[in-house]
């Protein structure tokens, strides 16, 4: 239960970090307190990253729990970043690095799919 209690201590740190960077934010924070904050959610990200590589099942519940959940962590970052390219394609100001994300969760899934069928 500590466990727990730490990743979701780390992510609610990384998604508060991630909302201060954020533009309403961004206008008042003075320049030294915008790269602490990102310094901060990049560490954070960081530990999150670790958390997620590390992830071990012991049965094969906990295993599908964690397919699972790694299934709706990609879809909603699927769902966010195509909504994020719908409204700036709107305003025509599409940021590429949507674009590059979109593009490497798509490459990334893809890529893995093909090497766990053929080699696992």
């Amino acid at each position: 239960m500590a466990n727990n209690f730490f990743h979701i201590l780390i992510a609610l740190v990384l998604i508060a970090a991630l909302a201060l960077l954020t533009d309403p934010f961004m206008v008042w924070m003075p320049a030294p307190a915008q790269m602490m904050v990102l310094l901060a959610a990049a560490i954070f990200a960081a530990l999150w990253a670790g958390f997620v590589a590390y992830e071990k099942s012991r049965d094969e519940r906990e295993l599908t729990h964690t397919m699972q959940a790694g299934r709706i962590a990609y879809l909603a970052g699927i769902a966010v970043l195509t909504l994020a390219l719908i409204v700036q394609g709107l305003a025509h100001a599409i940021d590429p690095w949507i674009c590059v994300a979109l593009g490497a969760m798509v490459a990334a899934k893809l890529g893995a799919r093909i090497y766990y069928d053929r080699y696992r």
